[in-house]
């Protein structure tokens, strides 16, 4: 007889340490499980560990392995025993342990993180939550992702090539929050670890120096947006296990600073005013 698993409850036992990316994980997880007609609630982890069996129906934890107590205990009890190697660094591991517990264990946040990825995508796929599990995997490469350029196919004078401010009128996908969530967790479901983004000169767009107003590119609202919006790009890849990384050229100044001090735009021979 075929068992309909819709409306099947699901308890995720809180824990108390998870982070940012644990909880973006399971945030995902719950919002996947509810869509296939799964009810998902919250309980408190008992504080007799082994009082886990008494809560009805299946259940969920997610920890990183080597701080967790009860993920630590699971494994003394020999409740959760590891058939590949346990998960180092954005390694993770899932397993169905007695008492209709899945455990999803990572060597930091972010192999949790793609633990619970890898579970998303199988309800998501199977339409049910996985009622046995026995899974573990790590990225290989160090570094993954892509490079986003803050560049244009034009060179506007009397800027040379590579040199565009940060404003919206030149690239109004940048502050699409919509479009980078979607891109962010596209990102995290190919276990991306890094985002390139790529300018000539971007200081002069997301840095003010007190000294040298004039080397300011962008109107203060501009400035404002722009601050705002990197730092919640940053904020929404950090909580996906997501490393920014600002790719620059260091022999670019602002327009309106040389103009300024009558310097050339391109410092082959650095200014002692630059250096």
């Amino acid at each position: 007889m075929t068992m309909n698993r819709k409306n099947e409850i699901i308890t995720i036992l809180k824990n108390s340490a998870s982070g940012p990316r644990i909880s973006f994980g399971l945030d995902r997880l719950t919002q996947t499980l509810k869509a296939q007609g799964c009810r998902v609630r919250e309980e408190e982890l008992p504080q007799r560990y082994e009082d886990y069996r008494k809560i009805p129906g299946r259940k969920l934890y997610a920890a990183v392995c080597e701080n967790d107590p009860f993920i630590q205990w699971l494994i003394r009890e020999e409740l959760l025993v590891f058939h590949t190697e346990e998960p180092k660094g954005e390694g993770f591991y899932i397993e169905t342990c007695p008492a209709l517990l899945t455990a999803v264990t990572g060597g930091t946040d972010t192999g949790v993180l793609y633990g619970l990825t890898e579970l998303r995508e199988r309800v998501e796929k199977e339409g049910h939550f996985p009622h046995e599990i026995t899974f573990g995997d790590a990225p290989v490469f160090k570094l993954r992702g892509p490079c986003v350029g803050l560049q244009k196919t034009k060179v506007e004078p009397p800027r040379l090539t590579y040199e565009y401010p940060i404003t919206p009128g030149r690239f109004p996908w940048f502050y699409d929050k919509a479009l980078w969530e979607r891109f962010l967790d596209m990102l995290v479901d190919m276990r991306c670890n890094v985002l390139y983004i790529w300018s000539g000169h971007p200081f002069s767009s997301l840095g003010k120096v007190a000294d040298y107003p004039e080397a300011l590119e962008v109107t203060d609202e501009e400035f404002a947006l722009n601050r705002e919006t990197f730092g919640w790009l940053t904020r929404e890849c950090d909580r996906r296990g997501i490393w920014v990384v600002m790719k620059f050229y260091n022999i670019h100044i602002p327009l309106p600073f040389a103009e300024a001090h009558g310097l050339e735009l391109l410092q082959s021979k650095i200014s002692p005013l630059v250096a």
